[in-house]
């Protein structure tokens, strides 16, 4: 798995997933962090039903967290996430 530091823009290779307590070999930020999720979009979490983060760039142990795909720019995974999300919220509630 590759993601992109975004304090850094350094490239960084992981086996397998991003740990809780995963850091940037170049400049030390924190990648489980909320700017480093597909989720974090114009300064807000997209995902309804995660817990409120005081600092986006400090490291979190959200259980709703999903590194950044870097081949994506536009966002669209973000998008399609959310969608994702808001159906199975309406399906678990019952509000369609």
């Amino acid at each position: 798995m590759e993601i992109i530091c975004q304090d850094c823009g350094g490239r960084i290779n992981l086996a397998d997933r991003v740990g809780f307590r995963e850091i940037c070999p170049t400049c030390s930020a924190y990648l489980h962090s909320c700017v480093h999720c597909r989720f974090y979009v114009q300064e807000r979490c997209a995902e309804p039903q995660a817990d409120e983060v005081r600092d986006p760039r400090a490291g979190n142990y959200c259980e709703w967290y999903r590194a950044k795909d870097p081949s994506t720019s536009s966002g669209e995974d973000v998008k399609e996430g959310r969608t994702e999300a808001e159906a199975l919220w309406r399906k678990l509630t019952g509000k369609d």
